[in-house]
């Protein structure tokens, strides 16, 4: 965890560990108990979390290009792109934008991903 807060990291790609019957992982002694796995991913993703929230806080109220990728699926009328640095960015458009980079105002930080508005 102290790696993870000194550098910052804002996204982690994790996952709990599950036994495969038949591999030689399963039938190992000293397993850790299932209640302590899932308090440290809990503890893992929340940082990570708070991290992220963080470091997409820094660029709100800014104008940044995106990288118009697709529809958004939960939203009608928005689309989804890419900072640079690969944060994700949802913001109102249609598909005639898709594979454009053009320039938006960042809103609002949700965390991992941002809200934005065309500019």
């Amino acid at each position: 965890m102290d790696v993870v807060r000194r550098v910052e990291f804002d996204s982690a790609f994790t996952f709990i560990y599950s036994k495969r019957t038949g591999t030689p992982a399963a039938s190992m002694e000293n397993q850790v108990p299932e209640d302590v796995v899932r308090e440290r991913f809990d503890r893992l993703l929340n940082e990570v979390q708070s991290i992220s929230a963080k470091i997409c806080g820094r660029d709100v109220h800014t104008v940044q290009q995106v990288l118009v990728e697709e529809e958004n699926d939960h939203t009608p009328g928005y689309m989804t792109g890419r900072l640079s640095n690969n944060t994700v960015v949802h913001f109102p458009g249609d598909p005639s934008m898709i594979g454009t980079l053009m320039d938006v105002y960042l809103e609002e930080s949700k965390g991992f991903y941002y809200m934005a508005r065309p500019v």
